[in-house]
């Protein structure tokens, strides 16, 4: 029970967004992103994992040591990333000693396209969180991603779950995330949207990052959206939606507004990102960072995790995440929205997101 007070008031001072808070918070997080491997089977137009041929990546049982270790430090959510992590073939395995360790989220991210054989395995082995990279409907998902006949296979793969679940009576909750919003897919969202109600299970949505390894080195101007008036009705429909249906957009509306001004790149006010405090990242060979685009604080192969969460140097690095002197990226979307609108968002999208599935409180930045 003092924990869990802990943790609330830890919240609370960083949302808050004063610094002089700061040395009363401990570092404590909470939730993990696991990148399994930096291998992939899309093509996709605005990122570079497929390109990777990544050797010598963490073994399955480093990784259920790493589970282990993760657990110690009070991580509740695991979010399994790739890459594709549907690649690697103890996949199963993973989720099982996850699920045996008692995490309270297991989230796996798939571009989808061996989810239709792997379902059953994902879904006995005790994954809690499924969310399907699709990024345009129909042929725009084909020509985002690289291949052909890939939104078929994608929701073939959810429609296996959705069956899986019922007739197993499994509470996996499922979404389609769109990775990333751009002028090849800004159009097909209401479509993607409606799939989504279609299939019961709700959407959600990353924005463009070009400081995240993966995106480095992309054209952005090949894919930014440059007619406001495209972005606004894309916004302005998933705000709708979002009142008359607040289950299936998982984005809230102080969300959304951010991702419009974010779109049109207007000059966007510089809130503290908390990231650093509340989250962990695991690289494919044992990194251990306070976020993405920063440096690791040490290697699991070379040292205990316990031994880094809370040193000097994770404590300094996620101080100055707090004061956004670091590269930046697409985290406000949700890290900071409460930085912003912390009593509001509280009050007018805390309750509708009760309605929502359960998820973990970040899914920006996934990199499948």
């Amino acid at each position: 029970m003092k924990l869990e007070f802990r943790k609330k008031v830890n919240h609370i001072f960083l949302h808050i967004g004063a610094r002089k808070l700061l040395r009363f918070v401990s570092m404590n997080p909470h939730v993990v992103e696991f990148r399994l491997t930096e291998n992939c089977n899309s093509r996709c137009i605005m990122c570079n994992a497929w390109k990777n041929r990544s050797v010598n990546e963490l073994s399955a049982e480093e990784v259920k040591d790493a589970l282990n270790q993760l657990r110690g430090v009070g991580i509740d959510t695991v979010i399994f990333l790739g890459g594709e992590p549907l690649l690697r073939p103890d996949i199963g395995e993973i989720i099982k000693e996850a699920s045996l360790l008692k995490f309270r989220t297991i989230m796996l991210v798939t571009n989808g396209l061996l989810l239709e054989e792997r379902a059953e395995e994902l879904l006995k082995n005790g994954i809690t969180n499924l969310s399907i990279s699709v990024d345009g409907f129909g042929y725009s998902n084909e020509t985002i991603r690289g291949i052909k006949g890939g939104f078929e296979k994608a929701v073939n793969g959810i429609q296996k779950v959705q069956k899986l679940k019922a007739d197993t009576n499994s509470n996996v909750v499922v979404s389609i995330l769109t990775n990333l919003l751009m002028k090849q897919n800004v159009d097909t969202i209401p479509e993607l949207v409606e799939v989504s109600r279609d299939l019961g299970i709700y959407w959600s949505f990353n924005l463009l990052d070009s400081n995240l390894d993966i995106f480095k080195g992309i054209p952005f101007s090949d894919i930014l959206i440059e007619d406001a008036e495209r972005i606004d009705k894309t916004i302005d429909y998933l705000i709708k939606v979002r009142k008359e249906s607040p289950e299936l957009i998982f984005c809230c509306e102080h969300m959304l507004n951010y991702a419009r001004g974010y779109l049109k790149r207007e000059n966007i006010k510089k809130y503290p990102c908390v990231l650093g405090y509340e989250a962990l990242h695991v690289g494919s060979h044992g990194e251990i960072l306070p976020c993405w685009i920063m440096e690791p604080i040490g290697n699991l192969r070379a040292t205990k995790l316990c031994d880094m969460v809370g040193t000097k140097k994770h404590r300094e690095l996620a101080d100055r995440i707090y004061r956004r002197e670091c590269p930046g990226c697409t985290n406000l979307c949700m890290y900071n929205i409460y930085s912003k609108h912390l009593i509001s968002h509280v009050v007018r999208c805390g309750r509708k997101s009760q309605k929502n599935p359960r998820v973990p409180p970040r899914l920006a930045k996934i990199e499948t």
